[in-house]
């Protein structure tokens, strides 16, 4: 697997609010959280940083559970490079499968599809706690955007890790479009 369905463009963002903001783009960012663990790290933790604890707040008053099937869309109010958020729930971290994790992108795909949105990223379910490698989580995404059944849902599929998980992805990028480089300028004449 080396290229993502033909009009989707693959991209890879770190953990890191920084490169969120410098480089973040699209409609939708999406980060996974577990029934079983708090509290939320990776990049759940950081969304919920950005948005002022507002998911914090909503797993403390038992309105966000990370119960598997449990799906919260919300807007990121300018606060991100994004317009909305979705949290997927995972269920319990313990016995996670592939099965899993389809189901958690088969509901990012119709939620995403229905809304409308095309352009997201997101932090591949399993990866905060090691469940699934970084390199079988995005080959699982890129099919997924590929299925003949739901072409045409993905235009852009930003891939958030960490960076040692990114060197496992990088060949999946499509190569760099060359610059095109001019020779330099002739040198100016003087006025004689």
């Amino acid at each position: 697997m080396s290229e993502p369905e033909a009009g989707t463009t693959l991209a890879l963002l770190p953990i890191d609010l920084l490169r969120w903001d410098r480089d973040g783009r699209g409609d939708l960012i999406v980060a996974c959280i577990w029934s079983d663990v708090r509290p939320l790290r990776g990049a759940a933790g950081l969304l919920d940083w950005r948005l002022c604890g507002k998911l914090s707040a909503l797993v403390q008053a038992g309105r966000l559970t990370g119960a598997d099937d449990e799906q919260l869309l919300l807007p990121t109010g300018g606060r991100l490079p994004w317009r909305m958020a979705m949290v997927l729930g995972l269920g319990p971290s313990h016995g996670f499968t592939i099965a899993r994790f389809r189901a958690a992108i088969e509901r990012l795909r119709t939620a995403a599809r229905g809304l409308g949105l095309h352009d997201v990223a997101i932090a591949p379910p399993g990866r905060d706690t090691g469940a699934l490698p970084a390199r079988r989580a995005a080959e699982l995404i890129l099919a997924e955007a590929r299925a003949k059944a739901h072409a045409g849902w993905l235009r852009g599929l930003t891939v958030i890790d960490t960076l040692a998980a990114h060197k496992e992805l990088v060949d999946l990028l499509p190569p760099p479009v060359p610059t095109e480089r001019r020779p330099p300028p002739p040198p100016a004449r003087s006025a004689k």
